[in-house]
């Protein structure tokens, strides 16, 4: 356990940062949240949050940080970054790679950083845990790519005992402006569930509460249990997608009746491909229609992953002060 409770969230205004500044406020840390764009209100009466303004690409944040803090915090919890299905490579990379490297340099005690379960690429599982899948070796996009160029950069560059990666699968909860805001926007025009492929909707949804992925960030922070490995973040409750689509549905849209389809994966992927494509074309990092090609291939597959990892790291949980 940390002697001492200062901590340094990125990405604080963002929809999973914003959760993990509040787990860590529940639990009296001294919390420097630094901000780019938006602000949440919330903060203003949060105990011990401290903002930090500025860009994760700014050449000079870490000595602003050092600056405002007066010395250097005890963790950093880097969940600042850019999560999408397309965009330039260049952009990924100075985001969600460069960013990784800057903020594993300050000198603290533990970088937890927020990565993805996306490292072991799109395809069907099958309860495999974090020891047992190797990283995909062809990403499909390059969120990630860079990823999982960060992990093995961490890995590489700093001791076991510096750093704890966690890897969330489909994040929801309240604030979450990209899946469900897309689920959604879909469900509000459509009077059909569509499904692609061979499951028919029967795959694993691998949904993940963010108050979960709040919770394991914090117990990263406070203990040493999980240093240098990677946790999944996962319900252990498995909801299909369908299933999960009709739990949106119902919240959103209640009384109105849906009917499952399902269509062709390689009707899916064309149409993915050319809404990705159109939407690098104008330079757009959020696509410009649904499916993606890299959404396609989320929704097309059994994303069943052990959860064995978080459940642990949630019971050590309940113990901490």
């Amino acid at each position: 356990m940390l002697s001492s409770n200062k901590v340094l969230i990125t990405g604080a205004g963002g929809f999973i940062g914003h959760h993990i500044v509040r787990e860590f406020t529940k639990h009296n840390w001294n919390v420097y949240a630094l901000i780019h764009n938006h602000f949440p209100s919330e903060f203003n009466n949060l105990p011990n949050v401290r903002i930090i303004k500025g860009s994760i690409t700014d050449k000079d944040i870490v000595n602003k940080i050092i600056a405002v803090i007066g010395q250097k915090p005890d963790i950093v919890v880097h969940a600042a970054g850019l999560a999408s299905d397309v965009g330039a490579d260049h952009i990924y990379k100075t985001l969600n790679f460069e960013s990784v490297k800057t903020f594993a340099r300050l000198p603290v005690n533990k970088i937890v950083y927020i990565s993805s379960s996306d490292v072991y690429g799109i395809k069907d599982f099958h309860g495999e845990d974090e020891d047992s899948l190797p990283f995909e070796t062809k990403p499909l996009s390059p969120y990630p790519k860079y990823k999982i160029e960060s992990e093995k950069w961490l890995k590489s560059n700093l001791p076991a005992s510096n750093y704890v990666i966690l890897r969330p699968c489909a994040v929801y909860g309240e604030g979450d402006k990209s899946i469900g805001v897309r689920m959604v926007s879909f469900l509000a025009s459509s009077p059909f569930i569509i499904h692609f492929g061979k499951w028919k909707g029967k795959n694993r949804w691998p949904a993940a509460a963010v108050e979960k992925v709040a919770q394991v960030a914090y117990v990263a922070a406070a203990c040493n249990d999980f240093d240098g490995k990677p946790i999944n973040i996962i319900d252990p409750e498995h909801i299909t997608l369908d299933a999960f689509y009709r739990k949106v549905a119902a919240e959103h849209f209640p009384g109105k009746k849906f009917k499952s389809i399902t269509l062709p994966f390689w009707f899916g992927k064309l149409l993915g491909r050319i809404s990705t494509t159109l939407s690098n074309l104008l330079g757009k990092t959020e696509q410009i229609f649904d499916p993606s090609f890299y959404a396609v291939h989320h929704v097309a597959s059994n994303l069943d992953l052990s959860c064995a990892r978080q459940q642990k790291a949630l019971e050590i949980y309940k113990t901490l002060p």
